[in-house]
């Protein structure tokens, strides 16, 4: 038996988990932060509390529940990259290689989400450097994955293809209407719509991991 064996989790639930998990995670980071920054409500005022008393709540903390979250998440996709990579392998696929890489990925995105590594280049270049070179990652990504898809036409490439651009989405796209000010409403709102999308793109790939492996199973009782 393949090492994709050893998992056995139901696609179609666990992805309807993890989905509830980060609703509920964006919805306490909205509401948390209209009150902190919301003056018309109030609720700050009349509570009294302060930022850091909330700070938990805010999906761009680093020190959150959502940032656990979300690097749980690539964790968990990373994990099931590796494994299926290794079933690729005993199989002797050739492209098993493409798993490994997108499973290194997923391990340094992962670790980026804690230690915030293009933070740190933030301060060491301009900011403009991150976002010249994150968008040339994932060009070269994108196209470079392009034979790796079209191996696994149609329904998982594009299942991939959806998780990839949610992620893209929200990472570059939200992020760059965003703005500077990270004490204004304005980024607060938009931040949780693009860290609910990031997650949403890893959910969806982590249900087409688990359907591949679901297959694996499927093929090797069968």
């Amino acid at each position: 038996m393949t090492a994709s064996l050893r998992f056995n989790f139901d696609p179609a639930r666990t992805a309807a988990l993890l989905a509830a998990v980060m609703l509920l995670l964006v919805v306490c980071h909205l509401l948390a932060l209209q009150a902190n920054f919301n003056e018309d409500l109030g609720i700050k005022r009349a509570l009294g509390f302060e930022y850091w008393q909330i700070a938990i709540f805010d999906l761009d903390e680093e020190e959150s529940f959502g940032t656990w979250f979300s690097a749980m998440l690539l964790l968990f996709a990373a994990v099931l990259f590796f494994n299926r990579a290794r079933a690729a392998r005993a199989r002797s696929d050739r492209g098993h290689y493409w798993w490994w890489l997108l499973g290194a990925g997923f391990c340094l995105m992962s670790v980026d989400e804690v230690v915030g590594l293009h933070e740190l280049i933030n301060t060491l270049f301009d900011e403009s450097v991150w976002a010249i070179l994150s968008r040339a990652i994932v060009l070269v990504v994108g196209v470079g994955f392009l034979p790796f898809l079209w191996r696994y036409r149609w329904r998982t490439a594009l299942l991939f293809g959806v998780a990839g651009m949610l992620f893209v989405g929200g990472a570059l796209g939200v992020e760059h209407y965003s703005g500077e000010d990270v004490n204004s409403l304005g980024y607060n709102m938009l931040t949780g719509l693009e860290e609910g999308m990031e997650m949403t793109g890893v959910i969806v790939a982590i249900y087409t991991l688990l359907e591949l492996i679901a297959a694996d199973v499927t093929a090797v009782r069968g």
